[in-house]
Formats: structure tokens, C-alpha cells, sequence
């Protein structure tokens, strides 16, 4: 009997032993899952592109005969924004170019005292509206809070296509642009204050950039 007793308690002990390693090795199988989805979390976490303020020029083209024009909306939704310019070759060969015109409105106080931290970018930003159309081009995901915003810049620089033809702009001698840009009426309504010419190569580099501040456009 004492034998048998002996024999019960082996087997349990056994048992507990074996019970504990697998809830050890499950424990470690979860912690590892864990830590790859970590990893690939953070691997995919990309940060919002950094935008120079900086104008960006290149020798192959020109802009000339920039202008401006506010008119209203026959239909009654806004205000319009007319830009128009002229692109000209200054080389000898012909050159594909995709283009952007974006105009916005952004929010523009200035720091009451050099202590206090101007207004970022990504804060400034309150309306955009960019040429092609494709506002989704312009948003981005804040990894910070995941919160949607909207940056002067494309995701895809090749969406910028001559509309008339699906393709890129082909530029020979001169090549006159045109663009509008609705400021649909809303509560606390404002106009464009600033917009921005970003054209870039067939290979998606950005060859030009050019700010304008815009505010008191003429109609």
C-alpha cells in the first residue's frame, strides 16, 4: 500500500511538471508572437516626409507670366481661383514633365514672442486644393495619432499628367497652363492665401518648386 501511495504521488508530481513546461512554452510562443508583431509594426510606421521651405529651380525649363485671378463660381458654390503661367524649354530637346499647381489656405499667425514655437506645417495647412484633382494624393497618415493629414506634396508624382491627354506634359518650345481651384462657401469662410507649382521628371524627382502668397488677388 505504502508502494502504491508512493507510485501516486511519482505520477503527480510527473504530471505537474509536464503541465507547467507546456504552459511555459505556450507563454514563450505568445510573448514571441508579441514581440514580431512589434517589430513589424514599427516597421511599417513611416514618418510624415519632411517639405523645404525652400524654392527649388533647375536650367532645362522656365516659368514666366505667372498670374492670378479670383472670379465667382457660376453656379454659385464659391469663389475661383484662376492660375496661369507659361512653361518654356531652355533646352533643345523636348521634355516630359509632370506637373501640380496646389492652392490652399493656411493659417499664418506668428509667434508673439521668440520664446513661444511657430505654427508647424502640418498644423498650418486649413484648405487645399490641388490640380489634378486627386485630393487623396495629398494625405498622409500622422503615425503619431493616426490622424489623417494633408501635406504640399504628392504621393505619386507621376499622377500629375496633362489631363487633355492622360500623359505626361510634353514640352517642346512653350507650353501655356491653366488651372482652377474651387473655394467652396462654408461657415468661417476663407479664400486661398498661398499656392504652390511642383513639377517634376519622368522619373518622379522633383525638378521645381515655387511658393506665392496670393492674398489680395485681383477678380
Amino acid at each position: 500500500m505504502i508502494r502504491n501511495a508512493a507510485l501516486i504521488m511519482f505520477l503527480t508530481v510527473f504530471c505537474m511538471n509536464v503541465y507547467a513546461q507546456k504552459q511555459d512554452k505556450k507563454s514563450g510562443e505568445q510573448n514571441a508572437g508579441k514581440q514580431t508583431q512589434a517589430v513589424r509594426t514599427s516597421q511599417n510606421r513611416q514618418s510624415l516626409p519632411s517639405i523645404s521651405a525652400q524654392s527649388q529651380y533647375t536650367d532645362t525649363f522656365r516659368i514666366r507670366n505667372v498670374n492670378f485671378t479670383k472670379d465667382v463660381d457660376y453656379m454659385g458654390r464659391g469663389e475661383i481661383l484662376e492660375v496661369q503661367y507659361t512653361l518654356c524649354n531652355m533646352t533643345d530637346e523636348p521634355l516630359d514633365l509632370y506637373m501640380f499647381v496646389i492652392a490652399t489656405y493656411e493659417k499664418t499667425e506668428e509667434a508673439k514672442s521668440s520664446f513661444e514655437m511657430p505654427i508647424p506645417e502640418k498644423e498650418r495647412l486649413r484648405s487645399i486644393v490641388p490640380f489634378p484633382d486627386d485630393i487623396k494624393n495629398f494625405q498622409y497618415e500622422d503615425p503619431d495619432n493616426h490622424k489623417i493629414k494633408f501635406l504640399k506634396l504628392p504621393k505619386n508624382p507621376k499622377a500629375g499628367t496633362n489631363p487633355d491627354t492622360g500623359k505626361p506634359y510634353h514640352l517642346v518650345d512653350r507650353l501655356n497652363i491653366w488651372t482652377h481651384h474651387l473655394s467652396k462657401y462654408r461657415n468661417n469662410y476663407f479664400f486661398f492665401n498661398e499656392v504652390a507649382i511642383l513639377i517634376f521628371n519622368t522619373e518622379g524627382t522633383l525638378l521645381y518648386k515655387q511658393m506665392y502668397e496670393i492674398s489680395g488677388v485681383r477678380h
